[in-house]
């Protein structure tokens, strides 16, 4: 490293030290979907979203981060965030949905309620790595049915020479995941749309090209395919669910989650024992993403393992799908 870059990597570490001092971010528009569903009743559904967080602080700062004020510069409110963000999501799919008016409107068509919803950011000094750990927990209901959704996404990213550099792999990606993830598990629970077999394919072929492109958004086209509800996307997941790169298996991982993974418990342990330290923190969700009692006996096994003591994310990860 030359001398300019452990200089500022020195500021850095004095900066997070100190007693006061804030980082400010912006977040970014999620990026739109690459597929849209078919068969999709047209008539507008209205969704109200109701906030019973167990906690209101969504930026939350831990060990190195603890003493430093973090805050989203455009985000006011961040469940209006996310609900906005899944309108917005739902009608890019092709789902007429919106948000039901606050006061003396109709009744909503469903309701979902956020009991949790944290963005936890850590740093253990200024020379190591950030890490993001983004979770969600909700209750949709409509009618006769009834899901406890869950969502949890992990990134990291070493800054080098600006504290900007971790907006978009700790702050915005992150964020968009979780309301994409959201958004396929409410679709499952709900609706049941999905894409056709001629799309997925279309699907496939963008995320093989962007992976190989080694394109800063590869995560996204391996996140639709997590929601396109078909189950012929899993065989190209699985593939890139061993690709060398952390951000493109961690997604890919996720996406097995999101998809239905209820016959990838194996696959899943064994990404899970292959990946080392928190890489291991995205099969632990897809294996939470299953709910059968498989699942969560592997989680109360983690719980009480020494991963689970030494790594925030898989801490934050097993406690989070063990709540449901």
């Amino acid at each position: 490293m030359n001398r300019a870059a452990l200089n500022l990597m020195i500021c850095i570490c004095v900066l997070i030290s100190l007693t006061g001092c804030s980082l400010k971010y912006t977040v970014d528009d999620p990026p739109a979907p690459g597929f849209v569903y078919q068969h999709v009743d047209k008539k507008p559904i209205t969704m109200k979203v109701v906030d019973q967080r167990d906690s209101v602080q969504y930026m939350v700062g831990i060990s190195g981060l603890q003493r430093v004020d973090l805050t989203l510069g455009n985000v006011d409110d961040p469940v209006s965030w996310i609900a906005n963000g899944l309108v917005k999501e739902f009608n890019a799919r092709g789902v007429p949905l919106q948000l039901a008016a606050k006061e003396g409107g109709a009744p909503a068509d469903l309701t979902l309620t956020v009991r949790k919803y944290q963005l936890i950011n850590h740093r253990a000094s200024g020379f190591s790595a950030w890490e993001s750990y983004n979770l969600f927990l909700g209750q949709v209901t409509m009618g006769s049915k009834s899901c406890l959704i869950p969502s949890f996404f992990f990134n990291s990213k070493i800054p080098v020479w600006s504290m900007d550099e971790i907006q978009k792999p700790c702050i915005s990606d992150p964020m968009a995941v979780v309301v994409k993830d959201v958004a396929s598990k409410i679709n499952q629970c709900l609706f049941g749309y999905g894409v056709s077999n001629d799309d997925l394919q279309k699907l496939t072929t963008a995320a093989l090209s962007s992976v190989k492109a080694d394109s800063p958004t590869a995560c996204f086209p391996l996140i639709d395919l997590g929601g396109t509800n078909n189950p012929a996307a899993m065989s190209t997941l699985k593939t890139f669910a061993g690709h060398g790169d952390s951000f493109v298996h961690n997604c890919a991982v996720s996406a097995i989650g999101t998809l239905g993974a209820e016959k990838e418990f194996v696959f899943l342990e064994g990404r899970f024992n292959h990946f080392a330290a928190n890489d291991r923190v995205m099969p632990l969700k897809a294996i939470g993403d299953i709910g059968s009692s498989q699942a969560q006996n592997f989680l109360r096994q983690v719980q009480t393992g020494e991963l689970y003591r030494e790594e925030n994310g898989v801490r934050y990860c097993t406690d989070l799908y063990l709540s449901r």
